[in-house]
């Protein structure tokens, strides 16, 4: 027998017994398989023994195969320039993939380990394979490839330099938006030995897999959308570029992101089987992801720390906006995964996230004519499952995947049968886990995919979605049926309680109560939709029971309708005295008064209520009535209080002054705050409450060591009597209740002046600072705060008549006259303000009286000037 026989006979004897094999996974995961053919080989001695060819013959058959399957696949030896030729095998890989394959050469050991070489020049391109000359050496060879051609698009490596160092791929911004990137895929073949002057087969199987992330946004439910409106959606913090590892550049915790973002438009939808509800068309962007050591397990821990974030702008109905900027999507894309994102709009932005794989299928490449079938080609099982093996050789073996701790055993039975347990207390709800098992048959291995995930349809319940009102429906009752296990609530709502929390198999009635609060602060907690999951403990099989606890909360129980202001006979409020929680978060109107107009309007996203209101003939105040029901609780309804008065809505501001201006004797000021216990039943709260500022009063009143209020001073020659309310001192304070009040009283210091009318005006500002002035009188005055820096949001004046006279000492109880009262919400950081002394347009004194030269004196009081806003203010001293 020639040597060459014997030779190739050797070979072939050692694959068959070190089993090598070749995997191709579906078309997002294609393996390869190569095979080095070395410098031709002399001609086979045909004087071998007898006995030599007696140890072959019974391979003479297969060697004869191969033979002719290397010559007619021309896998011979000799490549250009005198290298061996190196042949990857694509079985199964479409022909895009193959013609844009490119292949990277990098050493493969000494010193300059890890650093590239050169790319192959000379590919020929086949229908299943891919044939090019390599120098003899051990390389590291990396295979980069897409659906398109993308030779022009790779960051070409520089010689002499490392994979990690490299940059392989960077997307590019365009526009001031940055797209999605090819459905790129790397393979990476380490320590590749090509020797020289011998016979050498080198069998090496690598996996030609994504090297992105596919991310999926939908906007799964919302309420209150224009479907005509424009909806649009941004993803910023989006990585860019890949190294020659497969990794994040310059590294997966700290990639390089784009500044431009990634856009899209919804396209918005109602939903026919749920009527307020809408949904969107699913926006999908192709991003860079980080390919670690274990991205081939089911749960990577070797990934990136770095999240995409999110920001929306959409159409509501009505013209306005719903924004929400910079929303960190709570997982992290994973390399050939599709991160899902799902956006949940009901008056505000919620975010949730799932893990998807691209599913990965095998095929068995069988060299020794092996066959080997299962009865299942994956399995799925919540605590047991068997799977059948019908194979033609003698024995099998079967073992778990190293990594697969949560599979238990994995043992074979009589009648060719594998039985697999996996463990029921580390399963995590909701989270199906993913590995495999291995059987191998001689030189054939097949992967079966082993899922652990719920036997479905074990546990149902009789009512998915409970509604909750109050009064109509403060309790609800569901039957779980349980079937091949006792059941347990996994965990719970704040919505409504249940009177058990698990139960045996079978049927079970289960009673729930909804949960009620008064206290504003909580009302996201408590009311709202929650949910509560019921499971199986034998079966993993769960089912959800929806709570929705409806609530319509009015803000001390009465709307502030604006009156129409000069000649106009109607007036519009934007009122956001009205909250709605549960379900779809709408009403619907059913009664109102004759002076409101039918076109009634309420936003469920924004949480605003638009009424048109008449003028009241008399220009007087009034009240009326207004009555709705909660759309998705009909049985639920309210009737509130309309009151139309003077009422001055002032939007949200940081400070906020009070001034009188009068063109006769001196004028006292007093300005209080009362009424403020956290508790809000009206009593005062001791911090701050019944501590007025004011002419032989408070000129300071100081809480948690800042100012709160203060006086501008003892005016008397008609500067002006200010005082200043410091609102970001209550920000957040929990010791105060939402809506803070502030009573304004003045009086006449001089006799025989009253009833006599001044000007009270009131000044809002946004940012900046507040400090008074120096001048004794005029503009800038000592008496008068200025804001420096900041925005005027607000200012108006009133003609208002002081009838009182002095009355220092009774100043609350008719001493003074009570001006006005000013309702601060610390919330809204807003105010409405009730003027009660308003003035006729023709007022006049009862009586002509001389105003002297000089006022009669008082009893002068000096104030004591302290600079509030400096770092070292700590407070009033005593």
């Amino acid at each position: 027998m020639h040597s060459r026989s014997v030779c190739l006979t050797q070979n072939v004897w050692q694959s068959l017994r070190s089993g090598n094999k070749m995997i191709l996974r579906d078309k997002s995961a294609l393996h390869f398989k190569c095979k080095v053919f070395l410098s031709a080989q002399k001609k086979m001695d045909e004087k071998r023994t007898m006995t030599g060819k007696r140890i072959y013959t019974g391979l003479m058959g297969l060697l004869l195969f191969l033979a002719f399957a290397c010559t007619d696949d021309r896998e011979s030896p000799g490549g250009t320039n005198g290298n061996p030729s190196l042949v990857f095998r694509m079985t199964r890989a479409s022909a895009d993939i193959i013609n844009n394959t490119q292949v990277y050469l990098f050493d493969g050991d000494g010193a300059a380990a890890g650093q590239f070489r050169q790319k192959v020049p000379d590919v020929t391109y086949a229908a299943d394979r891919l044939t090019m000359p390599v120098a003899a050496g051990t390389w590291d060879i990396t295979l980069v490839s897409a659906d398109r051609d993308i030779n022009s698009e790779l960051v070409q490596p520089v010689r002499g330099q490392g994979r990690s160092s490299l940059k392989m791929w960077e997307t590019r911004s365009s526009g001031g938006n940055l797209p999605s990137m090819p459905e790129l895929r790397t393979a990476y073949i380490t320590g590749q030995q090509v020797i020289a002057g011998q016979d050498n087969v080198a069998s090496e199987t690598a996996l030609l897999s994504r090297n992105v992330a596919l991310v999926k946004v939908v906007i799964a439910d919302a309420g209150g959308l224009d479907i005509n409106g424009t909806h649009t959606m941004k993803l910023s913090n989006v990585p860019t570029t890949l190294n020659w590892e497969g990794g994040l550049y310059p590294n997966k915790n700290n990639p390089t992101v784009s500044a431009e973002p990634m856009t899209g438009t919804f396209t918005i939808h109602n939903n026919t089987a749920m009527a307020g509800h809408q949904y969107s068309d699913t926006l999908r962007f192709i991003v860079p992801a980080h390919k670690g050591t274990d991205y081939l397990n089911a749960l990577p821990t070797d990934t990136t720390t770095s999240h995409l974030k999110l920001s929306v702008d959409l159409a509501s109905e009505g013209g306005t906006r719903f924004e929400k900027t910079d929303v960190v999507i709570p997982r992290v894309p994973r390399v050939n995964g599709i991160l899902l994102v799902r956006i949940f709009l009901g008056g505000k932005l919620d975010v949730s996230t799932e893990i998807l794989n691209w599913q990965d299928t095998q095929l068995e490449a069988d060299l020794s004519q092996t066959q080997l079938y299962t009865d299942k080609a994956s399995v799925g099982l919540a605590f047991k499952d068997t799977i059948h093996v019908n194979t033609n050789a003698r024995e099998y073996t079967v073992e778990k995947a190293p990594e697969a701790t949560w599979i238990t055993s994995v043992k074979k039975l009589d009648g060719n049968a594998v039985e697999i347990t996996a463990d029921l207390d580390s399963y995590v709800d909701n989270h199906p886990r993913t590995s495999y098992i291995t059987i191998k048959a001689n030189n054939v291995t097949k992967k079966i995919p082993v899922t652990q995930r719920p036997d479905r349809g074990t546990i149902k319940v009789s009512e998915h979605k409970l509604i909750f009102c109050p009064k109509a429906h403060e309790n609800r009752s569901v039957e779980v049926k349980s079937i091949g296990g006792d059941w347990i609530f996994l965990g719970s709502s704040p919505k409504a309680t249940s009177d058990i929390q698990s139960g045996v198999k079978g049927n079970t009635t289960v009673n729930f109560t909804r949960t009620s609060t008064i206290k504003p602060d909580d009302f996201d907690t408590c009311y709202g939709d929650g949910q509560i999951v019921v499971k199986n403990k034998t079966t993993l099989d769960t089912d959800t029971i929806s709570l929705m606890n409806c609530y319509i909360h009015v803000d001390d129980g009465v709307i502030n309708a604006l009156a129409p202001t000069g000649s106009a006979q109607t007036a519009v409020t934007n009122s956001q005295d009205v909250t709605v929680l549960g379900g779809s978060r709408n009403i619907i109107f059913d009664s109102w008064e004759s002076w409101i107009h039918s076109d009634l309007r309420w936003n469920p996203l924004t949480q605003v209520l638009t009424m048109t209101t008449d003028r009241e003939p008399s220009d007087e105040a009034r009240d009326g009535s207004l009555t709705f029901h909660h759309a998705d609780c009909p049985d639920y309804q309210v009737t509130v209080k309309v009151h139309q008065d003077i009422i001055v809505t002032i939007p949200p501001f940081d400070y906020f002054v009070v001034k009188f201006m009068w063109d006769r004797s001196d004028v006292d000021i007093a300005v209080e705050f009362q009424g403020n216990n956290v508790s809000g039943d009206g009593s005062n709260n001791s911090s701050y409450d019944k501590k007025p500022v004011g002419w032989s009063k408070n000129q300071t009143v100081n809480y948690n060591s800042k100012l709160l209020l203060q006086w501008g001073g003892d005016a008397r020659q008609g500067q002006g009597e200010t005082a200043f309310f410091n609102a970001p001192v209550l920000e957040g304070d929990v010791n105060s209740p939402r809506k803070i009040k502030l009573d304004v009283y003045a009086t006449w210091y001089s006799s025989g002046i009253a009833p006599a009318p001044m000007t009270f005006e009131m000044t809002a500002y946004k940012g900046g600072t507040m400090s008074k002035g120096t001048a004794e009188t005029g503009d800038y005055n000592k008496y008068n705060y200025y804001n420096e820096g900041g925005e005027r949001l607000y200012n108006d004046t009133y003609r208002v008549l002081i009838t009182t006279t002095g009355g220092n000492g009774t100043y609350d109880q008719g001493g003074y006259t009570k001006v006005a009262t000013i309702v601060y919400d610390r919330i809204k950081h807003s105010a409405s303000v009730t003027v009660l002394a308003a003035a006729p347009a023709n007022t006049r004194s009862s009586h002509s009286v001389k105003v002297p030269f000089r006022p009669e004196e008082k009893p002068f009081w000096t104030p004591v000037i302290v600079n509030t806003y400096s770092d070292n203010y700590q407070g009033e001293r005593k």
